[in-house]
Formats: C-alpha cells, structure tokens, sequence
C-alpha cells in the first residue's frame, strides 16, 4: 500500500492498495460525514473525516486482504473559494477532475469506479448516482434517511438515527430504482450500520461492473 496527500481541486487522500499487481485498478470514491455541521472544513483538523462511520476501514481492508489492485480516494467537502457549508452535490465537478485524471492516464478500470458514503456522505452518494449514473458502476449509502432514482445498483443501510425507509424503498423499486439491498437496523446508532460492510456484502459489491 502506497498513501499521500495530493492536489487536486479538493484537498483529498489518495491510497493505492496492491499496486504491484498487473492490469488497471478499480476506483473507490469515498463521500465523508459531517458536512453539515461545520462552516470551514481543515484538511489539519479533519483531515478525513471519518466521525460516524468505519466501513472505509472495512472496504479498505477487504480490497488489500483480497489483493485487489485499487485506488481509493477521500476528497473533502471544501471549496477554497466560499466560506460557508458547502454540499457534496456542489462538488462533484471537482470529485469528477481526480476521477478523469486517473482514467486518462489509463491507470484505472473506467467499468469498475465504486462509490460510497456515510451520512451527509451517504446523501452525498444518492445525488451523484442520481445525477450522473454514467460514471459509476455501483455506491454504497448509510446512515441516511434519503433514497433517490437510480439506474445503477445502490445498496443501502440505516439504523435507528434515521428513518425506517423501507416505504420509500418499495416505491422506488417499483419505479425501477435500482437498490438491491435494503436494511434497517433498529440495534445500530448512527453509523453503525457500517457493520453491514461485510466480506460476503462486498463480494456481491465488488462484482459489479459497468
């Protein structure tokens, strides 16, 4: 595993797992909580993120365990030119500039760029599959009361903390809405459903393609 800081449009942390293997990597784009809460994000102070949620831990883990050649990136919901709250939707076309980069240099699989989040990250996710399904070819969604129209397969977890969504659920499947697997655990607190990271749920993640 390789790690470090580079500059992109957003501060972000980059980790290259198994890069001694051949061929190109898979992508994981992860979407931090707590954007919300906090007027000027520090990349010194906050410098991931990671307040509710450890399944990055657990995708981290399971691409480096399985020997998966991977980049996994954690931007940070910052724009330099604005002092107030910014959204994960008011960023994508930055989140997009890292991803573009690594698929023009040939670096990555452009059919296997994965994407999740947790709270605010998990509404984070819901608008970029939403609104630009093209770029990814799966996301993960927790601890977060909102679901949105997706064509692509998004697998999505609450607790307690949020609503039970399974209403909401029905009636975009109904509609065609992708989400293959839903569940609401009444036993976790707030990020806790991170516990659904499992080896078996990311196999069944993972073999996911465009």
């Amino acid at each position: 595993m390789t790690e470090g800081t580079f500059t992109f449009n957003l501060p972000c942390q980059v980790m290259h797992l198994n890069s001694e293997q051949p061929g190109k990597a898979l992508m994981v784009v992860w979407l931090h909580g707590g954007v919300h809460d906090r007027k000027i994000h520090s990349f010194f102070t906050h410098p991931n993120h990671y307040d509710n949620c450890a399944a990055d831990d657990s995708i981290v883990n399971y691409l480096m365990i399985h020997g998966i050649k991977s980049v996994v990136l954690f931007p940070m919901c910052h724009r330099a030119d604005k002092q107030e709250c910014v959204a994960w939707r008011d960023v994508y076309d930055d989140v997009n500039v890292m991803i573009e980069d690594y698929v023009s240099k040939g670096l990555i699989d452009e059919k296997r760029i994965y994407l999740a989040g947790s709270s605010d990250g998990g509404r984070g996710t819901w608008d970029f599959v939403a609104e630009h399904p093209e770029r990814f070819a799966a996301a993960i969604a927790m601890s977060c009361s909102e679901a949105r129209m997706s064509h692509i397969p998004v697998y999505f977890y609450n607790t307690r903390d949020e609503e039970d969504c399974s209403a909401l659920v029905g009636q975009l499947r109904e509609q065609g809405g992708n989400i293959p697997e839903y569940e609401y655990h009444a036993e976790y607190k707030h990020g806790g459903d991170a516990a659904c990271c499992t080896t078996s749920m990311l196999d069944r993640f993972f073999s996911v393609t465009k």
